[in-house]
Order: structure tokens, then C-alpha cells, then sequence
């Protein structure tokens, strides 16, 4: 393992500096594989497209794009670098590198600095956090075979807070305002077998593909995320997983993992395993039904001392562009865990839904927004049994291609008090956050 660290510290500056600007693909949401199969066989950010790409609701070259611009999706070459015989051979050998700056400044009516209980990521009240800068080297795969890779490396806040055990960089202990991590760490293959679109793999640490909105800033609508994506969804993890492109319409995505947030090291006493589907429901692809379930003894992260024998996720998903105008999500998903130690080693359960609506009224401006509902039952996600729920809307403002301005206003709630700074006395049963975030793409 340190042989490995050191050899990627050793080499990843050369290539980065030979590679930047390198070809840039088609568009590419988190795990939209299969969205963007036809053009390009890529897999970026996180679970899923909380920033969707409206491929079925595409505008024609006479209308003005509508939306956020992905980082991948920036070309510096031309504009910022000049063509040369490094940037041409990463292009003919499917190489590409983008990144991202992400950072803003949260007010909390509960408290200053760290909060206990959401908003996260940005979760420090009273205080402007870097939290995140995103590095990606990617060689895309193939149409026939083919072989790729994905080095994702991010500092900053965020990297603190989804730092694993044993992972690269500071201990979030020391500073939980600032780390370092290899997000992502994976070799992937392309095997046209079985059908026509053949199946992906990848091998490595990766996001697990599960859930609506994500970890890296470009690829989600808001500053914060809802509650289920921290207490029942949260994490990368190291495995081997399988997505066979079964029909245009329908991908199944399988594999096996080595448990919440593991960094090449088994997290439970055994490896856990999922299963996803992902339907489009019309030809034209402007609805999409995604299915998932994950289980084994640690997919994912509990409260302290509330690990328990076997854990299983169920979600149901359902996004519809409805036009290129307007996009409508929703997310339920059910949890539950045997013998946690907790509940008297009785079963503990989970389960929540929330709703996303992005508007995008011109090219320049977006508007987003959530509603949620949690309920922790028995305490084991949380900390605190009860029910949760937050609203939060805000604009997402693009004055150009490379800058993103999302300001936000958010609404939290609980059925008991546990908003606060951590460590306080005086909890309170509701939140007010306003945030002001600045993402810039490279």
C-alpha cells in the first residue's frame, strides 16, 4: 500500500502536466453510463445524475443550452493552452483531466462551528470552508475492447468529513476542516459480450451506485444534501462492479464491495453485494425508473456503537424531464439492521422520501429545490430517534461556463432538539441555514 501511494504521488504530477486539456467527452452525469453509452463509455462522479443530463430533451442548435456546464464538459485547450503533441496524444489514447474549486460560507440559526446534525457538507456554522478541489485523470473506454482508468483526488473539507480509516492524507481528527483522499481509485473494462452494448466493470475503490445526489459538487443541485444521502447512502467504497447494457432502455448493475467507505480493506466480517436496475420508461428516454438494493454486514455507516450483525438498503427512484425546461426527481428508500447492539440487539429500522424540482428558466439561471422527510425509528443512523425533514430551495447562477453561484436558504426540523453546535446544551428542534457557495470548473 505505501509502495502504491508513493508511486501515484511520484507520477500523477508528470501526467497531469503532459495530459491537461486532453480530449474532452460527450455528456456525462455521475454513473450515467449508460445515458451516455452511445457517445462516449464513461463513468464519472458519484450514484447518480443529481444534475441530469437531458439527453431525450436535448435542444436543437438553434435553441440556447439550458443547465450547469460539467467540468468534463470544459475544454482548456485552445482557449487556455495551445494544442500540442502531448494534448493530441491524450486525446488519440481517450485521456482526458478536469477539475473543480468548491467553497462558500453558512450561517446557522442553532450555532456556530461544527454542527451536530445537517446541513452537510458544508455542516461548520458561522464560517466560510473550502470544501472541496477535485482532480480527475481518466482514460475513457472503447466501443469494442477496451480498457480505462479513474484517478480522482479531492482536498478540503468534504474530504475530512468522508475521510476513510486508513486514508491518504490528514486525520480529520487533528482537522476536521481539512484532508485529503483518493476518491476514486479504479481500473475499468469494456467486453462487448452478452449484448449488443456489452457490459463495464470496475475494479478498485469507487462510488457505490446507490442513491440520487452525490458527493462531488458539479454533479448535485445544492449546497447541501438530504439527510438520506449521509445516514443511509454515503460513501465510496472499494469492489468489483458490473454494469451489463442489456437493452438501450435497461442496465443491470452488479457487484460485490468491501463494506461503507473502505479503502482497499475489508470494513465488515464479509464482503457486501448489490444489485441496481435502471429503466427508461419511453423511447425518448425523458423518464427513468431506477431500483436498488444493497446488503451485508457493513454497506454503510451507522451511529456510534450501532453496528450491528447484517444491514440491507432498498431505494426506488424516479426521475422525469418533463421538458427542457423542467426536471422532477424522487427518492424513497427503506433500511434496516439485525442485532443492533443499540436497540437490544432487536432489529432497527429506517426511512425517508424526498422530491427534487430544478427549473431552468434561462441559460444563465437555474432554480432548485427539496423537500424531505427522514425517520430515524430506533436511533441507529442519527444518533436520535425520530422524525427529520428539511426544505431547501436557491438559484444557481452562471454568469459563465466555468462559474457556478448557489446561494441557499434551508429549513430543518426533527421531532426532538438536536440542532446545534457540538458539544452545546441548549439544542433546538429547527434549523434555519443560508449559504452562499462558489463552484469553479476546469
Amino acid at each position: 500500500m505505501r509502495l502504491w501511494r508513493y508511486s501515484i504521488m511520484r507520477v500523477l504530477p508528470v501526467l497531469l502536466i503532459g495530459i491537461t486539456g486532453a480530449a474532452r467527452g460527450q455528456n456525462s452525469a455521475p454513473d450515467a453510463a449508460h445515458e451516455a453509452a452511445s457517445v462516449s463509455r464513461v463513468s464519472t462522479a458519484d450514484a447518480s445524475p443529481a444534475q441530469p443530463v437531458n439527453i431525450a430533451t436535448a435542444p436543437a442548435k438553434s435553441q440556447a443550452k439550458l443547465g450547469p456546464v460539467l467540468p468534463e464538459q470544459i475544454s482548456i485547450v485552445g482557449s487556455v493552452i495551445p494544442p500540442n503533441a502531448l494534448t493530441e496524444w491524450g486525446a488519440a489514447h481517450r485521456l482526458r483531466f478536469f477539475g473543480w474549486a468548491d467553497g462558500g460560507y453558512t450561517w446557522s440559526s442553532s450555532g456556530s462551528g461544527l454542527l451536530a446534525v445537517e446541513p452537510r457538507e458544508n455542516r461548520f456554522g458561522d464560517a466560510w470552508l473550502l470544501n472541496q478541489t477535485g482532480l480527475v485523470l481518466e482514460r475513457m473506454l472503447g466501443s469494442g475492447w477496451s480498457w480505462g482508468f479513474r484517478g480522482e483526488f479531492y482536498m478540503g473539507a468534504d474530504a475530512a468529513l468522508l475521510h476513510p480509516a486508513n486514508g491518504f492524507g490528514p486525520s480529520p481528527t487533528d482537522n476536521p476542516r481539512f484532508s485529503t483522499d483518493f476518491r476514486q481509485a479504479y481500473f475499468s473494462l469494456h467486453a462487448p459480450l452478452l449484448t449488443d452494448e456489452g457490459v463495464d466493470v470496475k475494479l478498485g475503490r469507487q462510488y457505490v451506485p446507490i442513491g440520487y445526489d452525490t458527493t462531488m459538487a458539479p454533479y448535485r443541485p445544492l449546497y447541501s444534501v438530504p439527510y438520506a444521502w449521509l445516514y443511509s447512502e454515503n460513501g465510496a467504497t472499494t469492489g468489483a462492479i458490473a454494469t451489463v447494457h442489456v437493452t438501450p432502455r435497461l442496465d443491470i448493475i452488479s457487484g460485490a464491495t468491501l463494506g461503507v467507505n473502505s479503502m482497499y480493506d475489508l470494513q465488515g466480517r464479509a464482503p457486501d453485494y448489490i444489485v441496481r436496475g435502471v429503466y427508461w420508461l419511453d423511447p425518448a428516454k425523458r423518464t427513468k425508473l431506477v431500483e436498488t438494493f444493497y446488503t451485508g454486514p457493513k454497506p454503510i455507516a451507522a451511529a456510534r456503537g450501532r453496528v450491528g450483525k447484517w444491514q440491507s438498503i432498498a431505494e426506488v427512484q424516479l426521475v422525469h424531464n418533463v421538458n427542457r425546461r423542467l426536471t422532477l426527481a424522487s427518492e424513497t428508500n427503506i433500511g434496516w439492521e439485525t442485532r443492533d447492539p443499540g436497540h437490544q440487539f432487536n432489529t432497527s429500522q429506517w426511512y425517508g422520501t424526498y422530491g427534487v424540482g430544478i427549473v431552468h428558466v434561462n441559460p444563465h439561471l437555474d432554480f432548485n429545490a427539496r423537500g424531505e422527510w427522514f425517520r430515524d425509528a430506533d436511533g441507529s443512523r442519527i444518533g436520535t430517534r425520530g422524525d427529520y425533514g428539511e426544505i431547501t430551495a436557491g438559484p444557481n447562477v452562471m454568469p459563465s461556463r466555468m462559474i457556478n453561484f448557489r446561494p441557499e436558504v434551508r429549513w430543518d426540523t426533527a421531532s426532538k432538539p438536536v440542532f446545534g453546535s457540538v458539544g452545546a446544551s441548549n439544542l433546538k428542534s429547527h434549523q434555519w441555514t443560508y449559504a452562499f457557495e462558489t463552484l469553479i470548473k476546469f
